[in-house]
């Protein structure tokens, strides 16, 4: 993988920076990521929100605060996502004090010399509540299935 991977928000107006190998790459299936990506799940990728540069000159980034009595872990999530376009960019679980980002893969543009689905360049390793999996969503070869979260000890991707 590339040393850096660039994304965009719908608009165009928000750039996002990635810098250097994700924690892991995975899928989720809770509910909450269904409502948020208006599907069956979302793809993400965790980096160290130090690895995360956002150029936002519109000031279009926006925060939502899922409040923790609506989360799984127990602790509030921020939800990052254009205010122009409505395009979701990134969660800050509050249970890392927002050391840890979960990129919405989505966003990601093709690096140069990459061909394919610029979703190629972060494969997902692993699903995540696959207890909210529907029916007709199989699942992803190889990647490692959870019922509901992984826990802590499950194994970041392969480089």
């Amino acid at each position: 993988m590339s040393t850096s991977l660039n994304g965009s928000c719908l608009c165009g107006s928000i750039k996002v920076k990635l810098n250097g190998a994700p924690i892991k790459a995975m899928l989720c299936h809770c509910v909450d990521c269904q409502k948020s990506a208006g599907g069956p799940y979302q793809s993400n990728a965790i980096f160290n929100t130090s690895n995360v540069e956002l150029e936002d000159p519109k000031g279009y980034a926006k925060m939502y605060l899922v409040p923790k009595e609506q989360t799984g872990s127990g602790f509030e999530k921020q939800k990052w996502f254009c205010s122009n376009c409505g395009s979701p960019l990134f969660n800050r679980p509050m249970k890392y004090e927002g050391q840890k980002s979960v990129v919405k893969t989505g966003i990601l543009d093709s690096a140069a010399g990459f061909e394919g689905s610029p979703l190629d360049q972060l494969k997902p390793v692993s699903e995540l509540y696959t207890k909210d999996r529907p029916s007709f969503v199989k699942a992803v070869d190889g990647a490692k299935q959870f019922t509901e979260a992984a826990p802590a000890s499950a194994p970041a991707p392969a480089q």
